[in-house]
């Protein structure tokens, strides 16, 4: 009786696998189904890395996001976890009427100077106006010969 004993606990392990594997199955169709049906043109959805974006356009497996930003970045469909709201704290009446007020508040003056530091970060380089330094001129000592890292 002991060989017809091991053949039934083997056919009932198998069994059990078996059940398994087919429940596994539908369950991950059923999310990729579920996927599938939220990926439309202007949907908020997050990546599986956690990249939140709205869809902007849809070329196969291929699914251009929006980032909250405004750049665009193109995806795999199926990098795409679903459908997510981008988690943004919220902003009560009064801190959006404080934040309105701050920026009318500030002069036109500031944000033309901030706007034109920021347009040449490289001004001051060697006569080289609006350009960033050569490799020559960032590692030159003070005698103007090229520096010599084994000093």
């Amino acid at each position: 009786m002991g060989g017809l004993e091991i053949i039934i606990f083997v056919v009932m392990i198998g069994g059990m696998m078996w059940f398994m594997g087919r429940s596994s199955k539908k369950q991950r169709q059923r999310m990729e189904d579920e996927r599938d049906s939220a990926i439309v043109v202007g949907a908020n959805v997050m990546t599986t890395s956690g990249f939140f974006g709205t869809i902007v356009s849809i070329d196969g497996d291929a699914i251009t996001l929006e980032s909250p930003s405004g750049d665009e970045t193109v995806w795999l469909r199926q990098a795409i976890r679903g459908i997510a709201e981008i988690p943004l704290a919220p902003i009560s009446e009064e801190e959006d009427a404080q934040l309105d007020a701050e920026d009318s508040a500030e002069a036109p003056e500031a944000r033309l100077a901030e706007a034109s530091s920021e347009a040449e970060p490289f001004a001051e380089s060697k006569g080289n106006e609006g350009t960033a330094p050569l490799a020559s001129e960032r590692d030159a000592d003070s005698d103007g010969t090229a520096g010599n890292a084994w000093k």
